[in-house]
């Protein structure tokens, strides 16, 4: 039904009640003249039916700007949003952890919901941004997605990955260049040549960052087939590309001396004590470390820990040593942190998780003390938790009854703050230890457990 008063009538009545109608009479549209009582002033019913006209005719609908990609396919990711418990445990440790302590332990919470399966609640993303954001090669679709929407323009490879649930070899050149780094570093484990094939595949049409990470998934299977490529890189127009391909080429002639390398590196861990521990026989904590460093200045030393142990092997270096990996471990002192750090960055580099976490149980059982720091960067290493049998023995260890006594027995409020070696061991237990885990947290105060608490809450709401 069409409206008796067109916009050109209720645009002159509107004038004439702003301005007044001493001013600008009155002009009855002729559609509604007869429909007003006769013999009485108009204005009245004038204005009502002119406010009526203006509240449901005049309004314009409001035109809807189209979804964005990014917000559609941040709804259709497969995974099951995380159930309603471990998501308030989840909220409840993003307010508990201290604030240094955050990005290194909620990235690993993450962590542990995207290997149960789930996804955060879509509400909750804004205050896990700079931790996704941490996690990038295990960011699933919906985080890549609210990347993507938060995402300035000029940042393209926030806008990346958006059609594919997964990366595969068909799709590996949409995704963001840390997945890809990631991709190209799992195809190197498996087979080096087709790595490489795949990074020359896509070489001169990508920019320099994404170059530079993919170059770097080369350390992953590095060897005497790469050196052509890595030579031919010496012309790149980007200075970042030259110098990691010289790193690489470096790295390569030094595992070409491999046997040389790995007898001076053994040579750093000696046998010391009884007769029968000289030859062999007695008992490996008789192993010692140390580092030919002596006159050599700090950058020095940690060249030529690097040299010696970049990309070495545990179990090669063990048996250079005579003596078992957990042995070699305890051997290092906590000042040579650098070297365990190496041991688990060549472990990492070929995808040898059991390796990592054995490093880490040994160095946790082991040791005559536990510092904040020192498991921060271990408990970064690991892509899963420790094994229960593992687990069981780092909790009853007298460095982890030593902790836990340290902070019991702290008198000042900032001695008894969790340093990172409640939280972060919460954070390398297993499901099964959980319990076991918090247990052992009973002698101390709810405001210096209260982020590791909340961490194993998380675990243990999370789907089996």
């Amino acid at each position: 039904m069409a409206s008796a008063i067109d916009p050109q009538s209720h645009a002159r009545l509107r004038q004439s009640f702003l301005l007044g109608l001493a001013r600008q009479p009155l002009t009855t549209p002729p559609a509604i003249a007869e429909l007003l009582p006769q013999g009485r002033e108009p204005a009245l019913p004038l204005l009502a039916l002119a406010a009526q006209w203006q509240r449901f005719a005049g309004a314009t609908a409001p035109v809807a700007d189209p979804l964005a990609d990014a917000a559609l396919r941040l709804h259709q990711d497969a995974r099951p949003i995380l159930p309603e418990p471990a998501r308030r445990a989840l909220k409840a440790l993003t307010r508990s952890v201290e604030k240094s302590l955050a990005p290194s332990a909620l990235p690993l919470a993450l962590r542990r919901i995207q290997a149960a399966g789930c996804r955060p609640h879509p509400f909750d993303l804004p205050d896990l941004v700079p931790h996704i954001k941490a996690n990038a090669e295990d960011q699933g679709l919906a985080e890549r997605a609210y990347l993507a929407l938060i995402a300035s323009d000029a940042d393209d490879d926030a806008t990346k990955g958006l059609f594919f649930e997964r990366i595969t070899l068909e799709n590996w050149t949409t995704f963001p260049k840390a997945q890809r780094r990631a991709f190209v570093a799992e195809q190197r484990r498996n087979n080096p040549a087709d790595g490489r094939a795949l990074i020359e595949s896509v070489w001169k049409s990508e920019p320099a960052p994404v170059r530079a990470a993919l170059l770097d998934a080369l350390m992953v299977g590095l060897g005497p087939d790469d050196q052509p490529f890595l030579e031919s890189l010496s012309a790149d127009r980007a200075d970042s590309i030259k110098q990691i391909a010289a790193q690489l080429l470096t790295r390569i002639a030094e595992r070409a001396q491999r046997g040389t390398r790995l007898t001076e590196a053994a040579q750093c861990f000696q046998r010391a004590g009884s007769f029968l521990a000289k030859i062999g026989l007695g008992s490996a904590s008789t192993v010692t470390f140390k580092l030919p460093a002596d006159g050599l200045k700090w950058q020095e030393a940690e060249a030529l820990r690097e040299r010696l142990f970049g990309g070495l092997q545990l179990t090669a270096l063990a048996g250079a040593v005579g003596v078992s990996p957990e042995a070699l471990i305890a051997a290092l002192p906590p000042s040579e942190h650098r070297v365990l750090m190496l041991l688990m960055d060549a472990a990492a580099a070929e995808g040898d998780d059991d390796t990592v976490l054995r490093i880490i149980g040994a160095r946790l059982c082991g040791g005559d003390a536990l510092h904040g720091y020192a498991l921060m960067s271990l408990a970064a290493k690991a892509r899963q938790p420790l094994a229960a049998q593992v687990a069981e023995r780092v909790l009853v260890s007298p460095v982890w009854q030593k902790a836990i006594q340290d902070l019991a027995d702290a008198t000042t409020p900032a001695a008894q703050k969790d340093d990172g070696r409640l939280v972060l061991m919460a954070a390398l237990m297993p499901r099964a230890t959980m319990p076991a885990f918090i247990a052992t947290l009973t002698p101390l105060s709810p405001a210096t457990a209260r982020a590791a608490k909340d961490f194993a809450d998380l675990v243990l709401a999370l789907p089996t």
